[in-house]
Formats: C-alpha cells, structure tokens, sequence
C-alpha cells in the first residue's frame, strides 16, 4: 500500500483524511501501532505508539515533541486542519481535527496562530464555546479525546459537540451523530483514541458573550477566608461546595504549605456580547457605549516584566525540585535558559530590530546565567535554605489581595476565560494528576486533604500549589464527570522535578491511596498521570468507577480487531495487562 512517507522529525503528516485512512489501513496489514498527537499537553506515553523493539521509550512527561522512533506510525496534523461553516446563522461548523483551538505557542512546525484558530474565527461570525479550560493550546481533537472541561457547573461544553467524524481499526469512516446515534456519540466522546482516529467535529456553538469578574487571594481559614473552606458555610459565608455550585466559572490555587497556606479565587461571570466588540455581527445594529476590555493578567501588564517573573520561578523550583549542582545547572541550561531566549528575542526584536535585539537578549542572557550560577552554586552547597526560603518565594508569587484592590477584568469570553494562557509551558511546566471525585464528597475531601498536608509537611504540601475546580456532569461513558457533577482536585508537579511522581515511590500515590482508603470514590484524567504500578489492582478499582467500563471495552475490540491503537500504556492502565 503507498501512503505518504514518514518525515525526518518522526511524524508522518497528512492532509487529507484519505491519507489518514491509508496510514490506518497500512497500520493494520502491517501488524503496526497508530496514534495521533494533537499539541502534546498530555503526558507523552498517553499520546504516542510503543517504540520498536530495542528503542527507547520518549520520556513520559507533557510537551514532549517528539515521537518515539521504530516502524509504528505517529501522526501529527499540521497539515490537516481549518473549519468549514455549515450554517452560519445557526453556529454550526466543522471543524478538522489539528485545528487549535487557540495559538499553540508551542507548536514544533510553527503552523498554529491566532487567526486559524477555531476560537478566533468563531468570534468573528459571532459564535464561541460554551466553557474552556485553563489553556487553548491544544487541538479540537485532542482536547476532546482526553475528557478535558472547564471549570464550571453551570455551563457545559458537551453540548457544544454535535457530532464526530471518526475512522476505525478497519479504516471504515463515519459520521456519529448525537441525535442520531447517540449510544456510540457517548462512547466516543471520551476515547483517548481507541475507538478510532477523529477526523472531523461538528460544533453547534453559543453565542458570543463576554466574561467579567476578579482575581483575589485570601487566608484559607479564619476571618479573612473568602469561604467556608473546611466546614458548612454559615456566618455570611458559603463552603466551598455551595461556592463551586454558586459561581458561573471558577479556579482555586491552593498553596497549603506552612507558613503561606492561601488560596487565589479566579472568579468569573458572563456578559452580552457588547456590538462592536464581542460580538463583530453585531457591530453598527445597535447604539451602545463605548467598551473596553481590560483582559485577564496573570503575570505583569508588561510582557517583559511576565517573563522575568516566570524566569525566577524557574530557577528556584528547577533548584528545590531536583538535587545536586550538575542536575539542576543542566535542567536550567537545556530548557529553562532557552525558553527564556527564545521569548526574549522574539519581543526584542519586534521592538529594536533584528541586530540590536540580538545583541540585547544575548547581554540579558550574560547576567541571567551568571546569576543562576551563583544562586545554584550556594544553594547546591546550602539546599536546606531552599525549603526556608520556599514560604518567602510563594508569597511573592501569590501575594495577598490588598482590601478593596482585587485583580478585575473584563474581556471576551474566549481571550480571558483561559486564564492559564500567559504561562509558559516550559518555564513554569506543570504536569499533574487531575481527580474527579463527586461532588457531594467536597467537604470531607477538604478535611481530608488538610488533615494530610498538616501532618505530612512537605512531603505532602509538595513545593507547588494544588488547583480545585469543578466538573460538568456528563453522559460520555469514560468521561471523569460520566452520570453527576464533580469536584476536581489537580495536585501539582513542577515539570523539571527530579523523578517520576507516578511511580511506587512517586509523589502521586499518597493521595491515590489516602482517598482509595477512605472509601472516596474517584476517577483520573485521561491525558494526566495515572498510578505506575499495581496496574490490575488499579485496573480494577477504576473499572469499578464507570458503569459503562465494559461496554467501552468490548466496542473497543469490535471497531479495532487488529489492535492498531492500542498501546502497551493502554493495556496497562485500562486492562491491567503487564
């Protein structure tokens, strides 16, 4: 069979879905594994085929570019994306599966931007999605696939999706549409590519809208608390459950550690679209006054200022999360340093020029490195000062919102509601296992959790915040969120950490088994870290978690009779095959 070849970065792409059919149908005469990658913001062994024999496996962590090298095919579609409108007037459109749904700053080829975004076109005819997550990085198709959702209880971004277009183990291809078949729309809507290759989605839109709100940083506990963290509510103050159940859209940062223990409240709401502004139809038909976004700001208002910001935290977690000089020297040489450059050129040399920005990033870069190597050096000779240091750093980072002076914005929907956008994958890489535990579990989950860090220190706190949210429910059969609402719990992992916090020894089993422990039901994100050990018993515990598990499996093995997207990290992890 001629398909298209494989190209020296290790991706075979195609442009067209008949290409990607041809690519299926040679996967399977060929007794090969096929797998796509959308923007690489799932762990990497979740994305990518095994290697060949004798290869090396890619490390499995997020934004890993490339693929692992032997004869299974690794698709990725740079080539395959764009949208087309079925009916304006309706919001309905299609959309091709490496489309973006906003600009993927990271993108290896360098094909995504703002302007073939699905995000950004939408706008433009007056449409949007209903919720986001913390970013717009990542493919139509990947973000889908792995279950991923906003935080949000009163919006859902399922019922945006009206129908996908998938290729199966066979390279047959289907429209499945959710009012016409809707038992295997469910099954697919949350597949992680093991029901077949989504080629197309059909998205029936809402209406633009803009979004408002604040961001405020308060105690957890006590009289200067926002909520009722740990109890009942009560005394004019609501628990965190009737706050998730209360609040349009929403994000905790949890900083638990002795001496900050904070919580940053992200809290937004929604507008009408004014004319002329979020909503560009309607620009000219109605008389409004003049508005002006004034969007989210993580960081600085000032981009050089954003980046200097995330540079120091870099340096001090990429030395607090790993030990010895020469490891933490080379983690911030091979990345860190050159992350930093390649920002700083880019907005140097919009505004000085080629030459002169080069010659002003590379003196930056001089002083930068000398610093870092000072400051590694002393703490490589001093690291118990790292730990000291850790409350001091964090209140920097996260100060407390002065009284009357919290972080307002207000700005459309799809440019703010993803608030995590401005932070930077490489510099301040977060990888984490998100859990999904129903939401009537809330207030004991809190107890629990606080119970834990206090009696555990750092070696439960960790160095990095833990993210609380919320999850729509939703009737995907393998979606975390599958038959009710849920409370999530993110635990956060600095990307360039020492170790793999998966495994037995790992940073993530406290928290698995403390809830398994306690009877609190739960389940994990798909494109998140999931336990790297035990895999039957785990298997097992999380079949137990989703009523639809076995019907799932058994229409796995009916559209892929030959295995071809099913990988030795698939086996494990959902069938407890070693």
């Amino acid at each position: 069979m001629t398909c298209i070849k494989i190209e020296t970065d290790g991706f075979y792409h195609p442009s067209t879905e008949e290409e990607i059919i041809c690519l299926v149908k040679k996967a399977r005469e060929e007794g090969l594994q096929i797998r796509c990658r959308g923007s690489a913001h799932s762990v990497s062994h979740a994305i990518y085929t095994d290697p060949g024999k004798g290869d090396k496996a890619v490390p499995d962590t997020v934004s890993e570019q490339d693929p692992p090298q032997g004869p299974n095919i690794n698709i990725m579609f740079d080539k395959y994306f764009g949208l087309e409108w079925l009916d304006e007037e309706k919001g309905l459109v299609e959309v091709k599966a490496g489309t973006h749904l906003g600009k993927d700053p990271y993108d290896p080829t360098g094909t995504s931007t703002l302007e073939n975004s699905l995000l950004y076109q939408a706008w433009q005819k007056g449409w949007t999605l209903g919720d986001l997550g913390g970013i717009t990085h990542q493919t139509v198709s990947g973000f889908i696939s792995t279950g991923s959702a906003g935080g949000s209880l009163s919006y859902n971004l399922d019922e945006n999706m009206a129908a996908f277009r998938v290729i199966d183990g066979t390279g047959a291809v289907a429209w499945v549409e959710k009012d016409k078949d809707a038992e295997l729309f469910n099954a697919l809507g949350v597949s992680v590519g093991l029901l077949g290759i989504i080629s197309k989605v059909r998205f029936k839109l809402t209406s633009n809208f803009n979004v408002y709100g604040q961001e405020t940083t308060t105690p957890t506990s006590g009289d200067k608390a926002l909520i009722d963290v740990y109890g009942a509510g009560g005394g004019g103050k609501v628990n965190m459950q009737e706050f998730l159940e209360q609040t349009p859209y929403t994000r905790i940062l949890w900083w638990p550690q002795k001496g900050v223990d904070r919580m940053a409240y992200w809290i937004g709401g929604r507008a009408d679209a004014m004319a002329g502004a979020g909503n560009p139809q309607a620009a000219g038909k109605h008389k409004l006054p003049a508005w002006i976004p004034q969007p989210y700001r993580e960081f600085s208002d000032v981009p050089f200022i954003t980046k200097l910001m995330q540079l120091g935290g870099a340096i001090y977690f990429t030395n607090i999360g790993n030990k010895g000089f020469f490891r933490r020297w080379g983690k911030l040489n091979k990345y860190i340093f050159k992350s930093f450059k390649s920002r700083i050129y880019a907005l140097w040399k919009k505004k000085f020029g080629t030459v002169l920005g080069w010659i002003l990033t590379n003196l930056l870069m001089l002083l930068v490195k000398i610093f870092s190597f000072l400051f590694t050096a002393f703490f490589s000779i001093f690291p118990f000062l790292l730990d000291v240091l850790l409350p001091v750093v964090i209140k920097l980072f996260q100060p407390l919102t002065k009284k009357g002076k919290p972080e307002m914005f207000q700005d459309y929907g799809w440019r703010s509601l993803p608030m995590d956008n401005a932070a930077d994958d490489i510099m301040l890489g977060t990888e984490f296992t998100e859990i999904w535990i129903p939401l009537e579990y809330t207030q004991k989950v809190m107890i629990l959790l606080d119970k834990h860090f206090k009696a555990n220190g750092l070696k439960g706190t960790g160095t990095y915040s833990t993210e609380l949210y919320a999850g729509y429910k939703s009737d995907f059969w393998l979606s975390p969120g599958y038959g009710g609402h849920q409370f999530r719990v993110d635990v956060f992992w600095y990307l360039w950490n020492q170790g793999n916090p998966a495994t037995p020894d790992g940073f993530y089993r406290q928290f698995w088994e403390l809830l398994r422990k306690e009877g609190i039901p739960f389940r994990l994100h798909f494109g998140k870290y999931w336990p790297e050990f035990d895999y039957k018993e785990w298997a097992e515990f999380f079949r137990s978690q989703y009523p639809r598990w076995d019907d799932f499996m058994a229409l796995r093995a009916k559209r892929d009779p030959g295995d071809i997207f099913l990988t030795d990290y698939w086996r494990r992890h959902l069938l407890g095959e070693v």
